[in-house]
């Protein structure tokens, strides 16, 4: 298993009035304009740009000026994704009604959905209370972030969709009193939140371990490769000689572009055998091995022939169960014969 390198991503922010660019040193590239008006009970906000899969808006209002003072709404979440133009209307949390003319921030972020502490952008906004403006856009729904989980840990794999595997969440505390029906999230101990997405060298990674699979989730293989530059994953895409099997037996992998995530300066690619589900409940073995033809370089260290790390190793084991749901399943996966990778060198 070689272990990441993760790098903070440098931002580039571009501040207009009421308007902001967050730009990060790669093809990543999300912005947010807004406009709001601060009212006696409330404020309406306009938002609009566009969003990377994987983040979104986060705007909280205060009662002094540059984001300092009070908290006078929750930090509120809005999803969007791509290009967006929606509207909010929220009320002062105390419901108290505040004189024309006096002071009000509102800090405006990016950061990643669930996680408003991992920020790619943030900029307070100031203006005074007037006359209430109509909102611009649609109006959406918002969440209070406080009745979201927290995001505890995560394993620090990229998975290929730019996220971490296997993020763990703390549960929001729930009111004595609740009105209607309790959510009806799957809360077993020991389900990770992205059930059946598997890192093929888990057991070399803390955190990265499946957890409690069923035979009624949709079972994906995943790993690998990262560089300085893109050149040099493609470099690594044409000299890599893959074994990689489950039960011993090759599995196959369709790969992805070449692309740089945000959180990593990195140039990534991901390699990802999609199983579906059904699979007979069991144990399972991965097993992970990967050469060269030549010597390639990540821009950190040498791989291949010649190099100190001739080949790398890893593997994962995991369990699939039958649902505890009653969910009748005809057991079909996994399929094989699968796909045989090119020669693997045996010396």
């Amino acid at each position: 298993m070689r272990l990441a390198n993760f790098f903070v991503v440098v931002l580039l922010a571009i501040i207009m009035v009421f308007s902001a660019q967050a730009q990060d040193e790669t093809q990543f590239t999300s912005t947010v304009n807004w406009f709001y008006s601060a009212c006696e009970d409330r404020m309406v906000i306009d938002l609009s740009g566009t969003m990377e899969p994987g983040y979104d808006i986060y705007y909280q209002a205060f009662d002094q000026l540059g984001g300092l003072g009070q908290a006078i709404t929750g930090l509120r979440r809005v999803s969007v994704d791509g290009g967006y133009s929606v509207s909010q209307v929220i009320y002062w949390l105390d419901g108290a009604t505040r004189a024309l003319d006096t002071p009000i921030s509102v800090v405006i972020r990016i950061a990643r959905e669930n996680d408003p502490e991992s920020t790619l952008f943030q900029e307070p906004s100031d203006d005074v209370l007037g006359v209430c403006e109509a909102p611009g856009s649609t109006l959406v729904d918002s969440i209070d972030v406080s009745a979201l989980p927290k995001l505890i840990s995560a394993s620090k794999v990229f998975t290929p969709n730019g996220s971490m595997l296997n993020p763990v969440y703390s549960r929001p505390v729930e009111p004595i009193v609740q009105i209607g029906a309790r959510p009806s999230a799957d809360i077993t101990p020991g389900r990770v939140a992205d059930p059946g997405l598997i890192f093929a060298e888990c057991v070399d990674v803390d955190g990265a371990d499946p957890g409690i699979l069923y035979d009624t989730d949709e079972i994906r293989i995943f790993w690998s490769w990262y560089a300085k530059t893109a050149e040099q994953v493609q470099d690594h895409i044409n000299k890599a000689q893959y074994s990689v099997t489950l039960n011993s037996l090759p599995i196959p992998a369709e790969i992805s572009e070449i692309k740089q995530i945000p959180g990593s300066l990195n140039w990534w690619v991901f390699y990802t055998a999609n199983f579906g589900a059904k699979w007979e409940p069991g144990v399972y073995d991965i097993g992970f091995a990967v050469g060269w033809s030549e010597a390639i370089s990540d821009g950190y260290e040498d791989f291949g022939p010649g190099t100190a790390n001739v080949r790398l190793g890893g593997r994962c084991r995991f369990r699939i169960d039958q649902n505890p749901h009653g969910i009748a399943v005809l057991h079909e996966q996994p399929a094989m014969p699968l796909k045989t990778y090119p020669g693997f060198p045996q010396n």
